[in-house]
């Protein structure tokens, strides 16, 4: 599926081990006229076997199997991840399982069928909803002051290094992915992962906060 077009149809894979989360939010994504269809997982293997086809345009999971979103959505790349993440976790800007590989979060306490459906349409459309206080935890971190050598540079992969290097040049999601020779939803997660694991709100602060981390040059 391109990106930037929204298919008249999804099909979602829930993984969710807890079967009251679950089942909510498989009751919610039913009164989404353009859902087709929602499978519920509460275990790895299911939602291995859910994946498998090909066919699974949004794979939902909580912070709590979040760990495994990466491989899950690794068997069928086309999948988008919706992450969920409880209100206690975006308060406090805690870390999260499935973070570097979402596509797009939402808070389970403020879960509706229209933030849900809107939520699907941004992530269809290549964008990544996420909450505002999400957002302004990010800025925070990202422009509070940071003494020399009180914070150790984030640890990059080299595909992450790579990507770094070329958004501090400036390039866009579609060129980074002809550069590397990935996608442009493979580039989009890199890009993503990096801005998560440095702490920044967006692709400039990434490149800021780099660059005063000393991991890449200001030219």
């Amino acid at each position: 599926m391109p990106e930037n077009t929204i298919t008249d149809h999804l099909n979602v894979v829930i993984y969710v081990k807890n079967v009251v989360v679950g089942r909510g939010l498989e009751a919610v994504l039913h009164l989404l006229p353009r859902i087709r269809s929602v499978s519920h997982c509460t275990t790895r293997p299911s939602a291995e076997t859910a994946v498998a086809g090909g066919d699974v345009d949004v794979l939902v999971v909580t912070s709590v199997e979040g760990g495994v979103a990466a491989e899950l959505a690794a068997a069928c790349p086309r999948t988008k991840v919706l992450l969920l993440l409880d209100e206690l976790e975006a308060a406090s800007g805690a870390s999260f399982g499935g973070a570097a590989v979402a596509d797009g979060f939402l808070i389970q306490q403020d879960l509706t069928a229209p933030a849900l459906g809107e939520a699907l349409d941004r992530m269809m459309l290549g964008e990544m909803p996420m909450p505002a206080r999400i957002g302004r935890e990010l800025l925070a971190r990202a422009g509070s002051p940071v003494p020399a050598g009180s914070v150790r540079p984030a640890v990059l992969t080299p595909r992450e290094t790579e990507t770094l290097m070329l958004l501090a040049e400036g390039m866009s999601n579609k060129q980074i992915a002809r550069r590397l020779s990935i996608s442009d939803h493979g580039a989009k997660r890199l890009v993503t992962s990096v801005m998560l694991k440095l702490g920044a709100p967006n692709r400039t602060a990434a490149v800021v906060i780099a660059i005063k981390q000393g991991m890449v040059s200001a030219v």
